[in-house]
Parts: C-alpha cells; structure tokens; sequence
C-alpha cells in the first residue's frame, strides 16, 4: 500500500537590508575611550618630574625607592642614571601632582636608612619599608624648581624643632659621638646631633639640642664637661677612679651644670666643653693676673679658703700684649660675696730648705691660691700676690734691714728666733758695697718685740772660743746648725730703727750695750767655801763680768764679797741665783750637745756664776745664796711645809706629781711631837712653783687601788709619792697632807649601822654594782650607841636615792654552810679590798619622792634575798 507523497511545496526567506550603525561599533569605541581616559590620568598621576643627585646610589632602587614628607609618601624614584661629570648620580623622580607644591627652592632631599650606633638606632621604619628619600620645603621661597641636590644628613634644624639648639667648642671630640646624651645631674636633657672641624681646622664644634622641657636649664653661665670614658686621679690622698654609667662609657656623655643667676641664651649660642669637671670651673668666672714663676697648674688647680676649696683654675693664657700670666677661674656661687675689690689672692709655694718642707703636695701637683676677703664693690678681675708681698702689704710683718761685715753663711729663709721661738725670717741676702745687707720680716704678733736699741747676733752655729776668760763650746740642735739662724735681745723704746747692726755672737752684743766703768758689791752666803780665792772670776754665761773679792767665816757657813762692773749690773734681777763654776759641765739632750769648760782663771782659782732661774730660793738674810753647781741650784726649788695625821709612809726622795708628771720632791720628813702630826719638807721645781706653791693647791697621798677594772696607781705598791692639784692665788709655804683626793662635789646623806664593820673613809657606794658615791667620814655617834657614816653621791645619780631606800653592807665575802652545802657570796673584788654599800628602792605602785639632801637611813648589815630581786624603774629627771 503506498501512501500519497506530500505535495512539496518551495519557501524563499524575505531579505531585507537594514540601514542603520551595527552595535558591534561600540566596543572599539569604548575601548578607545578608556585607553584616552588611562592615558589621560596617567599623565595626571605622574605629576611632576624632577632630578635629585647623590654622592652614590647606595640604596636607590627605580621603581622602589620612594619618596616621602613626613611619613607620606608624595613620590617615586623612576630611573638611576650616571651625572656626566661622572662624579655622582642623579636619580629621575616623578612627585605626585598634590605634592607638586613641595618643589620650591631650597627644598631639602636626603636618604633615610636604618642606622645602628652605640648610642641606639635610628631610621628603625626604614627596615621594615625599604630606605626613602625624605623632603623638606623651604619656608621662605615659592620660586619652583625641579633639580635638586641631596644631602649626606638630616638637616640638623629639623632633629629638635621645639628644642635649644646649642654648640660646643672643644680641642677633640674625646669619644663624643653623634646621639651622645647631654645630661645634668645624671638626667638626659639632649643629645649631639652632629659635628665638624672649626673653620681653622685647630678644634672641634660639636652641634648638640637641649630638650624644650630642659631650655631654663642653659644660661650664659653653663658649663658643659666631657664624662665619656674612665677617670682617675692618683695622689697623696690615694688613688680616686670616677667611673661614669655605661652608656656614657658607651657612647660618650656631656654634663652640664648651670649655676644660679645666669641669664637665658638665644639659639646656636656656643660653649666651651672641658676635658673633665676638673677644668670646667663651675662657679662664676673671674680673672686672676699671676706673678712670674707661679708654678700654677691650668688643670684645676684648687682656690682654698680657710683650708676649704671654693674654687678652680680652668685655664691659663698670656695678655694680648704678653706681658702677663692670665688664670681664668670659676668661684662657687656661694662664696659671690668674697668677689670684692678689696679681696686678694694669695699664691701658696711649696718651700724646700734644710729646715724642712712647706706645702709638700705642691712639688707634684703645683702651687694653690688662697683668698683672703675684703670689702669694696664687685669684682671679677683680680691680681694674686706671693705670701710674703702680701704680709706685707697688709702689715702682716715689720721689714727691717740688719747690716753686717760677713754673711756667716746665712741665706733666704734663715729664721729669726727670740728666745728659740721663731718670729719672723731673712727674705734676702745681698751685697751692698762694701758690707752684707740682710731684709727680714718679722711676724706683726711680735711687732712690739722690735724696739729702739734691740741687738741681733748670729746663732745657731757650732762655736768654740779659747781666750784668757775660758773655754766654750756650743753645740746648737740639729736643724739650727744646718740652716743658721739670728737672735736679737728687745730692749730700749717701741719706736723700731729701719737698720741694725748683726754682731757675730752673743757677746759682743752683749758688750755692745754698755759703755760704763766701776763695779757694785755683792754678798754671798755658803755652807762651805767652795774651791775659790780672792780675784776667782765671776761668770755670767761664761762672760767675766766680775771677781770675787773676799771671803770669811760666820756662824754657820761661809760669806764671800764679790764685785761686779756696773756695765753688767743690770744682769742681777730679782731672780738671779748663784752657784760654784769649775770644772767641765757636758750637758747631753735631743738639743744638741752642750761641752762648758770653766775659763782658764776659774779652773786655777775656782770661779762663781750667776743666771736668772725663776722660781728659786736665791737669798738667806738678805744674801745671795751660792749653790755647789748648778744642777743643784735648778733643782732648788721653793721649799714648802706637809702637814699629815695620818700613819706615814713618806721618806726623803720622794716625788710629788702631777698627773704623773714630776714638779717637786721630798727633803725632810721629821715628826711633830707636840701636835702629834708629821711634817714634810718639800722642794717645788722652780718653772712650778708658780702653779704649785700657791693658795688653793691641794695635796694628797694616793693609794694603789685592786679592782675588776685593773690596778690603778700601781707604782704606790713600791714606794709612795704625793699627788698635787695647782691651786691659784697668792703664794704659799704650808698645805695640809690629805689622805685620799679631793671629793667632788655631791648630794650627802647619813646612815647608822650598829657597828663599823668595814666601812671606811672612801668606800665605795654601789647601785647595781656601779660606784655612784662614796663614804666621806665614818664617826660614832653622840651617845656612842651608833655609827654613823656620812657619804656622798654624785650628782648625777642623787635622784635614785628615795625617802624608802634600803642600805645594807656588802663588804667582804659571806660563807653559810649547811646539810644542803656550802653557800658562798662575795661582793664584787673591789667591795672585797675597800669595802662597800650597796642600795635599793622597794617595788611599789607608787614611787617615793626623793630623798632630801641631808636625809638619815638605816645601814643594815646584810640584805635579805627579796632586796637584791628589785628591779625599780626609777626615771631621770
């Protein structure tokens, strides 16, 4: 079966044309519209081209290296190209239209990279980023400009912009380094930022900033020191090492101290910087004009007063015209007041004779100034003066000229003695014509000593003279025989001579004085006739001044006439003693050696002497006494009368002290029956007897004493001796012998005991085994039914006595025995030898008063127990 074919049918599609733009136009469009708009803001972004050059390209990337103000970034290193003098590189940078503004001229550039120093870190963001170049605008210029050059730093303007900006001029940089902290008082108030060489290339300037906070701190009278590192100072005080913290030792360090008063000062002002705190010179600066040779050192020598330094010398210079030594020095501000122009300074030199060593220190670390302080207006500029320019100037010292055929070996510094006390020195020796011309100073203490008819002769050298008169030999101490020396006798009225004449000994300026003719008797008294005839000499220090005229028998001894010539009459004083001259008398001490031989006359004849001794007996009746020589006669002291009740045990020979110190000695001691005492002859030593032999003088035997705390006064074990305290008054020629010393002042009390046990004259009375007291008399009662003991207690101790105070014995040891042992109780050792009292007060609610002065209380024989367990509380007073 076929099915019918479809009838085909034929379709023809409908074409039309369309007119219009195709949108497939648009994508070019809009492509070609955004390249325009890129190219466009491209050309927007890139803002403006400039070129920078640098030193070298250490650092710089192109297409990394940014450029940045104040953190921001405002542009970008694009190229690195070679200058075409090929001595740097310059680098081409695009900054970014909004910071176009920023290209001025004088605009700054400079490379910021991480930098690490012993002192810290700086550009610590530049490790993290990458290094960048920084900028800086200029304030006071809108002229563009589009190349630049970089600099090394970071202008130093910008590193403290609320800050001080300061320098300091310093010889080196002495381990400064830039971030080294300025400090005051061990605070951080700035840091150095930078440094450079001096125009002259002869020192250092060293740009450091203070701290906003800190600027008050800076003044005209700043002073800034180098503390970097370790110092030290070796010298006779030991060795002085100043070890600084250790970032200064690090790093290096300033310190700056500003004393008060000083006035602000303005911007980039400059400062000296010294070495050390030494040289620095703290204070206020002065100027002090030195005389040549000062021998002054310019690292810090001190300016004392009064032994305390307030000042240094920070430098020395010449004047412009080099005609002067110029110090410049710092006072403390404490002492301002002394800056006066009535004040003066005083060079101190160190002094080398054969007398000895002045101011030893200064051989090593030079010369001083001292000031001495005056009145007048303010003053910063001074002249220092040598010490004896300055006594006198100040009329420290009288000047006086000594004229002389020879210089007898004397030189500068020979002293000028008054009885073997120096007063003064020779200043200068010199030859004026035909004679030796001597200045001298004498101190102003001793001015009055210089008077009209005063006679210098030479001493202090070894001299030996033979004549017809006898034979001396001197030898002076030590130190007078190596540097020489002038002594003088003061005499004649206080109006002083401008010159004298220098006599080559003593005795032709003895002789010197007088001009007289005849002779005065004397009379003399001896025991016996020494070894002497008519026409024996008469000696008055070896000199013959006289002879012995005649001589006879008396009752009891011998009188002997002598004569004097009235030249030497005035040599016999009130205190003139006389004794036998012959022989050779060698007297050896750490003085010197002293060999005196009789002259010839008296060692064939005999001769007498004659000196003044203070303090001896000198006459019998009205005549001289005429000792057997002269030992005995300086023995020969003033002759006193002991009196003493007690049991003896005294005899001849022995000393009377004063602490310890021998000023007299025993004679005689013969009984007094009739008063029945005993009577103690004594000689007092002539230079005491002024002091001892007097009203008020007491006298007393001491006694050896055994306690816990030693043995006191063990030489009275042997042999007894008499202690002495000087009185003051009138003299006098008896005293009574006491039999313990004197007792000090007190509170006294009185106590009755049934017997005497023990107790005795000084016996201890003890408060808890401390002597506060003791017992001053021990006597029977009026109805000899009692003792009674008067004691006495310190003072200071008066207030633990109460109205209820108990007193018993403690004197010796108490030994109980019974069927439980032996009981033993003893005092303490010195309560065994000498005795002793001891109280207590009773423990009650309420505390007694206490005893009045004068008060009786019972002495009982023993203590019972309970008494010793006491424990008062008694306050002070």
């Amino acid at each position: 079966m076929s099915n019918p074919s479809p009838t085909q049918n034929s379709y023809s599609p409908k074409v039309k044309r369309n007119k219009g733009v195709s949108p497939l136009w648009l994508l070019p469009i809009l492509t070609m519209v955004l390249a325009g708009w890129l190219v466009f803001s491209a050309i927007q972004d890139a803002g403006q081209r400039i070129q920078i050059y640098f030193s070298d390209a250490q650092g710089l990337i192109a297409g990394r290296t940014t450029i940045r103000y104040q953190g921001l970034e405002v542009g970008m290193v694009k190229d690195i190209n070679l200058a075409e003098d090929l001595q740097s590189i310059y680098v081409d940078a695009d900054i970014y239209p909004e910071a176009t503004k920023l290209l001025t001229k004088g605009a700054r550039f400079w490379m910021v990279k991480p930098t690490a120093s012993l002192s810290g870190i700086s550009g610590l963001d530049a490790l993290v980023t990458g290094n960048y170049i920084a900028i800086s605008p200029a304030t006071a210029s809108s002229e563009p400009e589009t190349q630049f050059t970089a600099l090394e730093r970071a202008p130093s303007d910008l590193l403290n912009k609320e800050g001080l900006s300061i320098s300091l001029k310093s010889r080196d940089l002495g381990g400064i380094s830039v971030g080294s902290q300025i400090v005051y008082r061990k605070i951080p108030v700035g840091e150095v930022y930078s440094y450079q060489l001096d125009a002259d290339d002869k020192s250092v300037i060293i740009n450091a900033s203070i701290d906003e906070e800190y600027r008050h701190i800076i003044t005209g009278d700043s002073r800034f020191w180098n503390v970097s590192g370790i110092g030290a100072n070796i010298g006779f005080a030991g060795v002085d090492v100043r070890l600084e913290s250790l970032s200064a030792l690090i790093g290096g360090s300033i310190a700056v101290d500003s004393p008060d008063g000083g006035e602000p000062v303005a911007e980039n002002t400059q400062f000296k910087l010294y070495p050390d705190i030494q040289t620095a010179g703290r204070g206020i600066a002065i100027k002090i004009t030195l005389p040549d040779d000062n021998k002054v050192s310019a690292a810090g020598a001190p300016i004392v007063y009064r032994g305390i330094e307030i000042g240094q010398i920070t430098d020395l210079e010449l004047s412009q015209g080099r005609e002067r030594i110029l110090a410049s020095a710092a006072i403390q501000p404490a002492f301002s007041d002394m800056l006066t122009t009535g004040s003066q300074f005083i060079l101190q030199e160190a002094k080398v004779s054969l007398s000895g060593i002045e101011n030893l220190s200064n051989l090593f670390k030079g010369n001083y100034l001292t000031i001495a302080p005056g009145d007048g207006e303010r003053s910063r500029h001074f002249t220092a003066v040598k010490q004896d320019e300055y006594k006198r100037e100040q009329a420290q010292t009288v000047a006086l000229r000594l004229t002389a055929d020879n210089s007898y070996g004397l030189e500068k510094g020979a002293s000028i003695l008054y009885r073997g006390i120096s007063v003064g020195s020779i200043t200068a020796v010199a030859l004026v014509k035909d004679s030796v011309q001597f200045d001298a100073l004498v101190d102003s203490d001793y001015a009055h000593l210089i008077k009209s008819l005063n006679r210098f002769y030479v001493t202090g050298s070894a001299s030996a003279d033979l004549t017809e008169s006898g034979l001396n030999i001197n030898v002076p101490p030590a130190k007078q025989l190596l540097t020489g020396s002038i002594s003088f006798v003061s005499e004649g009225q206080s109006k002083p001579r401008v010159t004298y004449q220098l006599y080559p000994s003593k005795s032709l300026a003895e002789l010197a004085k007088y001009n007289m003719s005849g002779s005065t008797k004397l009379t003399l008294f001896s025991s016996d006739l020494p070894p002497i005839s008519k026409g024996s000499p008469l000696l008055y220090r070896n000199l013959q001044v006289g002879s012995i005229a005649d001589f006879y028998l008396v009752d009891g001894g011998v009188i002997i006439m002598a004569s004097i010539e009235n030249q030497y009459s005035h040599l016999v004083t009130k205190q003139t003693v006389f004794w036998n001259r012959s022989g050779v008398e060698i007297d050896a001490s750490l003085a010197g050696v002293n060999i005196k031989a009789a002259p010839l006359a008296s060692l064939i004849k005999g001769g007498v002497a004659f000196d003044s001794l203070p303090g001896v007996d000198n006459k019998q009746n009205e005549k001289w006494l005429l000792y057997k020589d002269f030992k005995t006669a300086r023995k020969f002291g003033q002759l006193i009368t002991l009196y003493f009740d007690g049991e003896n045990s005294l005899s001849e020979g022995a000393d009377i002290l004063y602490n310890g110190v021998k000023v007299g000695e025993v004679t005689l001691v013969i009984p007094d029956f009739k008063r029945s005492r005993i009577e103690v002859k004594a000689r007092i030593l002539p230079e005491y007897t002024q002091q001892i032999a007097v009203e008020g003088s007491f006298f007393w035997l001491p006694q050896a004493e055994v306690g816990l705390s030693g043995v006191k006064n063990v030489r009275h074990l042997l042999s007894q001796a008499i202690n002495v305290i000087p009185g003051h008054g009138q003299a006098r020629q008896s005293f009574v012998l006491n039999e313990g010393p004197k007792v000090a002042h007190g509170v006294q009390f009185t106590l009755q005991s049934e017997s005497r046990g023990s107790i005795t004259q000084n016996t201890p009375v003890l408060y808890r085994e401390m002597e506060v007291g003791q017992v001053t008399h021990v006597e029977l009662g009026a109805f000899a039914d009692r003792i009674v003991s008067t004691i006495m207690i310190k003072p200071e101790y008066a207030y633990l006595v109460r109205r209820n105070t108990v007193f018993w014995n403690t004197s010796g040891v108490d030994i109980s025995i019974g069927l439980s042992g032996a009981n033993i109780k003893a005092g303490t050792l010195g309560s065994i030898v000498r005795g002793g009292i001891t109280f207590a007060t009773p423990e009650q609610k309420q505390l007694e008063a206490i005893a009045p002065p004068g008060m009786s209380f019972y002495l009982n024989a023993q203590a019972e127990e309970s008494w010793k367990q006491w424990r008062t509380a008694i306050p002070k007073p």
